[in-house]
């Protein structure tokens, strides 16, 4: 088969894919556990006296010890659409007759092939919480290693007021903490086991469907309920999910991208990527490619919006809509949160060059501060005027902000007085404590 995503590419794999997600979500991890669902759905059947004890063992075993070529099973799909069909076929024919015939009994294919996608998605949202918990650590290690590290503050792409760079990361981490918490929240809901039968009364099992329903949930380790064929609302929950968290990392590495341009040489990563013509290039590859995932999962929540368009008990072309989008979100998520760890280990933070930034335009990024100190001794109209046109004068000539005002007024604006203040003043302190207490609790 021809390997058109850079997701599934042997030759980007290793920029833009992550073996355990896609270990997980690729053929082989699906018919895994589809397999697994139409065994443990025999044992619960069994269970609650629909199909018989030997039988559902039989069903069970075999659906745990048999290996499937997904390329056998391709012919089967095209036909039906799904891929159970096939599946079961291949299972029936590795049993004995007696036994196979209870195989997938008043199943549908939608049931086993939702069920198995929310067995998949509890193990990758396993691998990225994890992952997500490590990048947190990480932020949290250098917002409290940067807490007095004085960076210029930046509004509108300009440089605006100095700010404590521990702050900065503090505000990259404080959402990433919300995504722990969603995610929490998101699970009971997600995490649901799908039978539903035909059009979602489980009228093939009788008065024994409420049993197996909660019977196959508790076996899959899943919540029981109401038949979920057309309520995708779950399903675009998790991909709101990826999006944000795709999104917040990508707002970070926004920042990485612009504080590493070389006219400005705040940061640097120092596993950065080359180039092939220039070799003083050091590439924030890390940074790049979060962006991309970002911009790419939160394309795909439109189109995972749409899927929840479907007619009635089941719509083939929205059910197959979302193949193509929540796996490539759950990947692109996975992807950016490796590079996300990959960049805060390869860090290097050059304060000096923060510092050298600040001076840059003979201190007018202190304009602020110099207004409200002036404003202790003089109103503050005439003290905003004043520094406004200081300002002007800095921008123009050669001589210091604060230099400038103290010629103007007499008043003297002591500057390292002033960073220490900026540093650690306002609300700075009490906001950086409050971000790093929740991300150790």
């Amino acid at each position: 088969m021809y390997q058109v995503s850079p997701f599934d590419s042997q030759l980007y794999g290793q920029l833009l894919s992550d073996p355990a997600t896609a270990e997980r979500l690729g053929d082989n991890g699906q018919l895994r556990a589809m397999l697994a669902v139409e065994g443990k759905l025999a044992l619960a059947q069994a269970d609650a006296g629909l199909i018989p004890q030997d039988a559902a063992r039989d069903i069970a075993n075999t659906a745990e010890s048999l290996t499937l070529v997904p390329a056998d099973l391709a012919g089967g799909v095209a036909s039906a659409g799904v891929p159970v069909p096939a599946l079961v076929k291949a299972l029936k024919a590795a049993l004995p007759e007696d036994s196979a015939r209870w195989v997938h009994f008043g199943a549908t294919s939608q049931d086993i092939v939702d069920t198995a996608l929310i067995l998949n998605v509890r193990e990758v949202l396993a691998i990225q919480e994890e992952r997500l918990r490590q990048v947190v650590g990480a932020l949290a290690d250098l917002a409290e290693q940067h807490r007095s590290t004085l960076i210029a503050g930046r509004t509108r792409t300009q440089q605006a007021v100095p700010m404590s760079f521990g702050l900065k990361v503090a505000q990259w981490l404080a959402p990433l903490l919300h995504q722990l918490d969603r995610l929490d929240e998101m699970r009971p809901r997600l995490l649901r086991v799908q039978l539903g039968g035909a059009v979602g009364t489980l009228a093939a099992m009788g008065d024994q469907a409420a049993a197996i329903n909660e019977g196959l949930a508790q076996r899959l380790d899943l919540t029981a309920g109401p038949c979920w064929h057309t309520q995708r609302d779950t399903l675009v929950e998790l991909s709101g999910w990826l999006s944000l968290t795709t999104g917040t990392l990508g707002k970070m590495a926004q920042d990485w991208l612009w504080l590493a341009q070389s006219e400005v040489g705040e940061l640097r990563f120092t596993n950065g990527g080359g180039s092939s013509t220039m070799p003083q290039k050091c590439n924030p590859v890390d940074a790049e490619v979060i962006v991309a995932m970002a911009r790419t999962c939160a394309s795909a929540t439109g189109q995972m919006h749409q899927t929840m368009l479907q007619e009635h008990e089941r719509s083939g072309s929205a059910w197959t809509q979302e193949w193509f989008q929540l796996p490539q979100q759950l990947m692109a998520a996975s992807v950016a949160l490796n590079h996300a760890r990959e960049g805060l280990r390869f860090i290097e933070v050059h304060d000096q060059r923060m510092r050298d930034n600040l001076d840059a335009y003979n201190g007018v990024i202190y304009a602020e501060s110099a207004t409200f100190a002036l404003a202790r001794t003089m109103p503050r109209d005439q003290a905003a005027a004043l520094v406004k046109e200081s300002a002007q004068e800095a921008l123009n000539g050669d001589r210091h902000l604060l230099q400038i005002i103290q010629d103007k007024t007499g008043e003297t604006i002591d500057l390292e007085q002033l960073r220490q203040q900026l540093v650690a003043g306002g609300a700075t302190d009490r906001w950086l404590t409050d971000i790093l207490f929740h991300a150790r609790p």
